[in-house]
């Protein structure tokens, strides 16, 4: 059943290309390919069918996890693209087809795409995909991260993060400082954003003097492995 790893990241690419085709996300989007690729290359055949199917479920959820964040993190239209009223005058049906619509179409399509990947799992013989026995996957991992990461600098932490890695608070100038060590890629680069906004972030030991998704994401990828993130509020 492993061979179906090689159409999954078929069809997790084709969803990052589609949610991420302007030229203004070619950074982000290559960045979060490698990672599916990564993902992918994970996946080994186990001693048994069970273990087998666990390697794709996890395989199948971070790779929809990483078109959540591709999806949450893409580039707005920019607003130059709409028609030139002149040109829309000469050319009519163009005025019935506004900017917008290309918009609905390309979320329509990311949704068919993640929906096969979730239908090519359970024919697979993974249909507890379906939400049984995996978390919600709607960004609610991410959220409740944020939310860990923050509650940490009010009381006593917990000696380990949601994902179970060391998460500690230290003292810097009378500043509550957070560590987390051991954050998956995927949800360092979902959580960057909202804690940037909340504080000052620290990734893999380098605090970036300009911040974006981009930047971000690649420095949770910028060491092999787990991500170390260090926050403090403001």
């Amino acid at each position: 059943m492993v061979h179906h790893a090689d159409k999954l990241e078929e069809l997790a690419l084709l969803g990052l290309s589609m949610t991420l085709r302007r030229e203004a996300s070619k950074d982000l989007r290559e960045e979060l390919a490698r990672q599916i690729k990564a993902i992918i290359a994970k996946v080994e055949p186990g001693h048994t069918p069970e273990e087998t199917a666990a390697a794709m479920a996890t395989a199948a959820k971070d790779c929809i996890l990483v078109l959540r964040v591709a999806k949450e993190q893409r580039k707005p239209r920019p607003p130059g693209n709409a028609p030139h009223p002149h040109h829309a005058a000469h050319h009519p049906h163009h005025a019935a087809h506004p900017p917008k619509d290309a918009e609905m179409s390309n979320a329509k399509v990311v949704k068919i795409v993640v929906g096969v990947v979730v239908l090519l799992l359970a024919a697979g013989g993974l249909a507890w995909w379906s939400g049984k026995e995996t978390p919600n996957s709607d960004g609610s991992e991410t959220t409740k991260f944020v939310e860990q990461i923050i509650q940490a600098t009010q009381g006593e932490p917990p000696a380990t993060h949601m994902f179970g890695g060391t998460l500690k608070v230290t003292s810097m100038g009378g500043v509550p400082v957070v560590i987390a060590e051991k954050v998956p890629p995927r949800i360092c680069a979902a959580s960057g954003m909202k804690l940037v906004k909340k504080g000052l972030l620290s990734v893999n030991g380098v605090t970036p003097t300009r911040v974006s998704s981009a930047i971000i994401t690649e420095l949770c990828n910028k060491d092999d492995g787990d991500a170390t993130i260090m926050w403090a509020p403001k």
